[in-house]
């Protein structure tokens, strides 16, 4: 019986009143309204009973949802290669030595979303959750062979791999600038441009440090005060200012430990993301 139907039940009140109004069987009567009364909350009792079993229901169909998730396939890439895996959450080593194949020891990881990129380094061992179609950069610590690609050109096609979207200065080929959207330190959620004039030899030589615009810090050419106050110089811009528009400045900021690093753009902006973290 459903609760619409429960409210058409005689009061029990009611048929206790009418009971002491009748002059014939009056027991019977009461009688009658008791077993009511008892039906009542029979009724109450199965309307608890059904609304705990719609949640056990609910509660069921969750983990039949959470149990295929579960048992669900994701797939991702390590280093452009395509792979896939039921676990949701592995660890940036598991992934460095099962996936890429290489020695966590000397390499780490790199996880690149669109433009997000975070990195793993030191934080080998912490379990990490896989999104579909993530993609995952090997990155190495030790030295190794430079790419036959050099120049410019090279720098911007590891951009393009990374998710920007570089474009060379018409007047200045080797004057390169892009959106970078700031992930980390205290300009996080804004969006710059960074300028980088790149030497003809890139892997071997580095770009010396970023061009940012429009103003993010005081100019200060100097280098009398501690990082990241000093070494900012508004004229070593000027062929930016002049041909990209809009007011830009350069960090004197040389990547540390080139050599020892793998000449790859990913390490070189690994450095761009460090000096962000430490503003």
């Amino acid at each position: 019986m459903n609760t619409d139907e429960s409210k058409n039940l005689p009061s029990i009140d009611a048929a206790a009143n009418n009971a002491d109004e009748i002059g014939e069987n009056p027991d019977e009567v009461k009688k009658a309204a008791a077993h009511l009364k008892q039906a009542e909350a029979e009724l109450k009792t199965a309307e608890g009973e059904e609304q705990a079993a719609l949640k056990h229901i609910e509660e069921a169909v969750e983990e039949i949802k959470e149990a295929e998730h579960r048992h669900h396939k994701i797939h991702f890439t390590v280093d452009g290669e395509e792979y896939e895996t039921r676990d949701h959450e592995l660890t940036p080593n598991q992934i460095i030595r099962e996936f890429g194949k290489k020695d966590p020891a000397t390499n780490y990881l790199v996880s690149i979303q669109g433009v997000h990129k975070e990195s793993y380094q030191g934080k080998g061992d912490e379990k990490i959750e896989i999104h579909e179609h993530e993609a995952f950069q090997i990155v190495s610590t030790g030295p190794t062979p430079v790419s036959d690609a050099t120049g410019p050109s090279a720098f911007a096609d590891g951009l393009r791999n990374l998710g920007y979207e570089p474009t060379a200065l018409e007047k200045a080929p080797d004057h390169v600038v892009f959106d970078y959207p700031v992930e980390v330190g205290r300009f996080k959620g804004q969006t710059v441009r960074l300028g980088f004039v790149v030497p003809q030899d890139f892997p071997n030589t580095t770009p010396s440090g970023p061009h940012v615009s429009p103003h993010i810090l005081p100019i200060h050419p100097s280098n009398d005060v501690p990082h990241p106050a000093g070494g900012v110089h508004q004229s070593m811009s000027q062929n930016f200012t002049q041909h990209a528009g809009g007011q830009w400045e350069y960090w004197s900021r040389p990547c540390p430990n080139w050599g020892q690093s793998k000449k790859s753009v990913i390490s070189y902006m690994g450095h761009i993301w460090r000096l962000w973290e430490t503003q």
